[in-house]
C-alpha cells in the first residue's frame, strides 16, 4: 500500500475511535448524571407543604338553626417518604373561625369550638405517581374539649418545578363523640 491511502487509513482510523470513544463517554456520563439525579431525588424524602382551604360542616348550628358552614382553613404537613409507594406524616389544620356544630351523638347536644387545631398523624400510598390516599389518626383541639379523630384522604399532585409541587387534598375527619367534617384545600409542597 501507497503511503497516502495508509495515511487516509489511519485517519478513518482515528475518527472512527475519537466517534466510538465520544459516544461511550457521552452515554456514561449521561448515565452516571441520571443516577445522581435518581440518588438526589431519592435523598429528597422530606417535604413540607402550605395549603388553604375550606372546612365543610352539615351539621352547623347559627342563631338556633342547622346549617352547612364553610369554614376557612390553613393547612401545615410534614411527609417523609419511605419508598416510591409509601410515605408517613403529620398533617396540621387550623379553622380559622368559631363556630357551633350539633353533635353526631343521638343527644344532638350543640358543641362550640373556638378556632380548633388538628393534628393528624397519616400513612400514605401513591398508587399512581400523581395521586396518594392516606388515612390516619389524631386529635382535634380548642379551648372548649379536645376530640380524637379519625381522617381519611385522596390527595392529587403535580410537579411545577424541580423541588415544588401543586397539591389538592380532599379530606373526611371523624372526630369521635363530635362530629364529621369534609374539608378541600389548596397549597404547595416544597421537597427539602
Amino acid at each position: 500500500m501507497n503511503s497516502s491511502i495508509k495515511t487516509r487509513w489511519k485517519t478513518w482510523l482515528i475518527i472512527l475511535f475519537a466517534g466510538i470513544a465520544a459516544v461511550l463517554s457521552t452515554s456514561t456520563t449521561s448515565h452516571a448524571q441520571e443516577e445522581m439525579l435518581e440518588e438526589t431525588e431519592s435523598e429528597r424524602k422530606h417535604s413540607l407543604a402550605v395549603a388553604i382551604g375550606h372546612v365543610q360542616v352539615a351539621k352547623g348550628v347559627q342563631e338556633g338553626d342547622i346549617k352547612w358552614l364553610a369554614l376557612p382553613s390553613w393547612a401545615l404537613d410534614y411527609t417523609f417518604r419511605l419508598n416510591k409507594k409509601w410515605n408517613i406524616g403529620l398533617q396540621n389544620e387550623l379553622i380559622l373561625s368559631d363556630f357551633e356544630v350539633e353533635s353526631e351523638e343521638e343527644d344532638g347536644k350543640v358543641i362550640t369550638r373556638s378556632t380548633p387545631l388538628s393534628s393528624i398523624a397519616v400513612a400514605g400510598y401513591r398508587p399512581l405517581e400523581w395521586l396518594t390516599v392516606f388515612a390516619g389518626g389524631g386529635a382535634e383541639f380548642a379551648k372548649e374539649e379536645n376530640f380524637a379523630m379519625v381522617r381519611f384522604g385522596i390527595e392529587p399532585s403535580m410537579e411545577i418545578r424541580e423541588r415544588l409541587e401543586l397539591l389538592a387534598s380532599l379530606v373526611y375527619d371523624i372526630k369521635i363523640d363530635g362530629y364529621d367534617s369534609f374539608g378541600l384545600t389548596f397549597g404547595v409542597a416544597y421537597a427539602l
